[in-house]
């Protein structure tokens, strides 16, 4: 009838969800939808609630993912009372001990290694690592610090672990929040400079809201917080090419190259240095 339809389906295994400019009998959706009907055995939960253990919730032209039932089932998991003692009342993931506590743990004996906690810990950093990598960019650090010591952790890197699960559970009603906004995309990076290997970080904001972040171990060692800065700035420019190109691919091109931010000026005079 002369209109443009569009249809974006995610999918992950045998979970799909769609996002279609119109629907109703012979539209592109009712099309797509019958067409999986004919072949599969499949069902319509109509519009989403619940996915892979995020949860969406709308308000207007507002809506808000956050992994609240999650991160109450973890706690359960891990705390007794399902709730976190009150020890563990920390307003911040992780303290400045947490890298000596890491390395700390990657030095000790590994044969003197408990492999129950080695089980538990394990078990624990990758309940984090979902709520980090879907919803809750602010544990990033803490998380990706923790995961350095999966194979050798201590009983102090332990009780680390669960400090950020406790902050996760006193904070779980937060979230990602988007809202309709006219700005383009645009992302920062920053390196948290070390002795050893630095860290880099990343995060990306579009409609209002992060959505894409990254922290981890730098490869090689950084001689000078100019130096990790920008291998940090370079991490960064991959994820913004990627982003670019996906944005292009659902039909939303950049107006103009992305811009990422950067808190270093030796990193951005270096950028710009042929």
């Amino acid at each position: 009838n002369g209109t443009t339809e569009k249809l974006i389906v995610g999918i992950y295994v045998d979970d799909l969800w769609q996002l279609y400019s119109h629907d109703g009998s012979g539209s592109l959706y009712a099309e797509f939808t019958e067409a999986l009907k004919a072949r599969w055995e499949i069902e319509d939960e109509g519009e989403i609630s619940d996915l892979l253990g995020v949860q969406f919730e709308r308000e207007g032209k507002v809506l808000k993912l956050h992994q609240q039932a999650y991160i109450e089932k973890v706690t359960a998991d891990f705390f007794p009372d399902a709730s976190p003692v009150q020890s563990k009342a920390n307003k911040v993931p992780c303290d400045h001990l947490l890298p000596m506590l890491v390395a700390d743990a990657l030095l000790q004996d590994a044969s003197k290694v408990d492999p129950d906690l080695v089980k538990k810990y394990q078990s624990l950093c990758g309940s984090l690592l979902y709520a980090v990598g879907n919803t809750r960019p602010d544990a990033a650090f803490a998380t990706g610090y923790l995961c350095r010591a999966m194979s050798k952790p201590t009983p102090a890197v332990f009780d680390a672990a669960l400090n950020v699960l406790a902050y996760l559970y006193r904070t779980r009603e937060l979230g990602l929040r988007f809202e309709p906004d006219s700005t383009e995309l645009s992302g920062m990076s920053d390196a948290d400079w070390a002795v050893k290997h630095s860290t880099t970080g990343y995060l990306f904001r579009h409609a209002c809201a992060a959505v894409s972040w990254g922290s981890k171990k730098q490869q090689s060692v950084a001689l000078s917080t100019c130096e990790a800065e920008i291998m940090a700035s370079s991490e960064g420019a991959k994820e913004a090419i990627y982003l670019s190109g996906f944005l292009t691919e659902l039909g939303y091109p950049l107006s103009r190259p992305l811009e990422i931010g950067c808190d270093n000026r030796g990193a951005i005079d270096l950028a710009y240095n042929p």
